[in-house]
């Protein structure tokens, strides 16, 4: 049986609400990596390996990459995410050495450019379901992914800011999607993630329950953050999202 695709809860009518969160997040990301000095830039991030210029180095990208995969659902015509994983991995290499005006720029830009493609959506796919790294995505979830990426790599950024501060819709898209993104790995035994706020998902067999706030639980399903998290049972680690 087939699987469904990552973010098939999506349709049409969500668009409206998934591009005023897309633009409150965008804004809050752009604020803070306004906010950095160079020095803050080539700091390490939460994502290991790579400083805090690399982590926005990816943003550009992805919003390009994004942008492709909402060209091919609304013609029908595949275009892949990245030419290849080597091809992205140069970009961003290449993008971390900027500097912090043309960093922030190049964000804004290429932030503006995947919000027209995504307002191209009103108009209609032709593809209902793209594929991306992770598998088959429904193409009305495109958004809610780029939204889930603002999410995941502002956090990455190490600042102030936290997941808390985002908006609690956008918290619950990122929270599913990351779900099933990583539903494909091996959990063994596996995990139940049970919101404060009211959600269940299940990874694996679902052997040892996790509470706590949306933003907890995302922070630990993305990079194994324990804070605010509360298991019953030994807490499992984390496989941690790219």
């Amino acid at each position: 049986m087939a699987m469904e695709p990552i973010g098939a809860s999506k349709n049409a009518s969500l668009l409206a609400g998934d591009l005023n969160r897309l633009d409150r997040e965008t804004e809050m990301l752009l604020a803070t990596v306004s906010s950095l000095s160079e020095d803050e830039l080539r700091a390490p991030s939460r994502c290991d390996g790579w400083t805090r210029a690399h982590v926005i180095a990816h943003l550009i990208g992805n919003a390009g990459g994004l942008a492709n995969l909402i060209q091919w659902a609304r013609t029908g015509e595949e275009v892949p995410m990245y030419f290849s994983r080597e091809s992205r991995d140069a970009d961003i290499a290449e993008r971390s050495g900027w500097g912090r005006q043309q960093l922030a720029a190049e964000l804004r830009a290429a932030s503006d450019q995947f919000r027209a493609a995504a307002v191209g959506l009103r108009e209609g796919v032709s593809t209902e379901v793209v594929t991306a790294r992770f598998g088959g995505l429904s193409a009305w979830a495109i958004p809610a992914l780029r939204i889930s990426e603002v999410l995941v790599h502002h956090y990455d950024l190490d600042t102030v800011w936290g997941l808390d501060e985002a908006d609690l819709d956008a918290q619950e898209d990122a929270l599913e999607l990351l779900v099933g993104m990583s539903s494909a790995q091996d959990w063994g035994e596996g995990v139940r993630l049970v919101t404060d706020e009211g959600e269940e998902h299940v990874l694996g067999e679902g052997a040892v329950t996790l509470r706590g706030e949306r933003a907890a639980l995302l922070a630990w399903l993305a990079r194994g953050s324990t804070d605010g998290v509360r298991a019953e049972g030994d807490l499992p680690p984390s496989r941690g999202l790219g």
